[in-house]
């Protein structure tokens, strides 16, 4: 059997092709992902009807962190973006269920879910709203958020507003997980302070 000159041709161009995708393959890396919420413990189980219902949305977040890879600050004026190591979900969702996990902690006789949870549960009492005004992730430094938040009751109650603003440092120092754990462990502070302003409107509202 005589292989012309396209057949020929056609092999060369499979092999190179070859070369020149293998490299890339090789030098890329398996890509890491990390959740805010998780880190304290689960949602306790609630029995009987709630007192009342509490939801969290999205926070708002700034542009340039609206992305799944994470941000780190290398310099006052320069971030770096690592596609090896993105979020599991959009950072707005994650920081709402860190949030939402830890006023369902705190919280008694509440039932608090977030604005994308499937389950509704019905009307709310509480909506809770977060904006991002700055979040910084830093290998050397941890994490630092400055969060404003808003509480508003559903039956023309009071609102209240408050703003937030945490530095943790990463343990140990130089790693992703620290940072991310850094990050989530402001995040829960700031959940804290959100689920004391509640309980305090509770108890002079009801």
């Amino acid at each position: 059997m005589t292989t012309g000159p396209a057949t020929v041709a056609r092999a060369l161009a499979a092999a190179l092709s070859c070369l020149v995708v293998a490299p890339a393959c090789l030098r890329s890396k398996a890509v890491r992902y990390y959740t805010l919420a998780g880190q304290s413990a689960a949602r306790p189980i609630r029995h009987g009807p709630p007192r009342y219902i509490v939801r969290v949305a999205p926070a708002s977040v700034p542009e340039t962190l609206d992305r799944p890879e994470l941000v780190l600050r290398v310099s006052p004026t320069e971030v770096a973006i690592d596609e090896s190591h993105q979020w599991a979900e959009p950072l707005r969702t994650g920081i709402a269920r860190a949030v939402a996990d830890t006023l369902a902690q705190d919280l008694d006789g509440a039932l608090v879910s977030t604005s994308e949870d499937e389950t509704t549960h019905g009307p709310s009492d509480v909506d809770v709203s977060i904006e991002v005004r700055h979040l910084d992730l830093g290998l050397t430094n941890g994490a630092s958020i400055d969060l404003a938040w808003a509480v508003r009751w559903a039956d023309k109650g009071p609102t209240r507003t408050g703003r937030s603003v945490r530095s943790i440092r990463g343990v140990p120092q130089g790693a992703y997980d620290a940072v991310v754990a850094a990050c989530a462990a402001a995040v829960e502070a700031v959940g804290r302070e959100i689920a004391q302003a509640v309980r305090s409107d509770y108890i002079s509202h009801r």
